[in-house]
């Protein structure tokens, strides 16, 4: 019998958090389709510019109120986005303490080397092109699931 303390009752409760940083609604719906269909249990958080997410994350502007608000346990970051592009929010995140050791997956449709190059450098832990492929995209995002917020050893998150 579980204590209502035991931790996989506590993940049941308070899935992970992902925010998906993502300007095209085809790809929003994809990964929301792909999510619900891995069976992951996370809480996917879209926001749909960069701008807006550094708002949510240093919970300002719009995101000032959220209800519920919390330091994502992982980022998914598009590279090209309106109003601030992704390398941009990565080095801000990086910039900000409590963001810092956030893991920072870059999943994009561009493989330019040099796009792969400014990411790693400004901080992003993995650089993934989106799979075109619906099956290859569940299985990345299990993929990502499994390393990012299973494996890994992280510090504690502080908001």
């Amino acid at each position: 019998m579980r204590s209502p303390t035991d931790p996989d009752d506590r993940m049941m409760k308070n899935p992970h958090a992902i925010l998906l940083v993502e300007d095209n609604p085809a790809d929003v719906k994809i990964t929301q389709r792909a999510l619900k269909e891995s069976g992951l249990a996370v809480e996917l958080i879209v926001v749909r510019d960069g701008q807006e997410a550094i708002d949510y994350l240093l919970h300002r502007g719009g995101h000032a109120t959220t209800p519920n608000w919390r330091v994502p346990s992982l980022i998914l970051l598009d590279l090209n986005l309106p109003k601030m592009t992704g390398r941009e929010v990565l080095e801000i995140v990086r910039a900000t303490p409590h963001l810092r050791a956030v893991p920072v997956v870059v999943l994009t449709t561009s493989r330019r080397q040099e796009d792969v190059e400014q990411m790693y450098a400004a901080g992003a832990n993995t650089y993934i092109e989106k799979p075109a492929d619906f099956v290859r995209f569940v299985d990345a995002l299990r993929l990502i699931h499994r390393y990012w917020l299973d494996l890994a050893l992280l510090p504690p998150q502080r908001e």
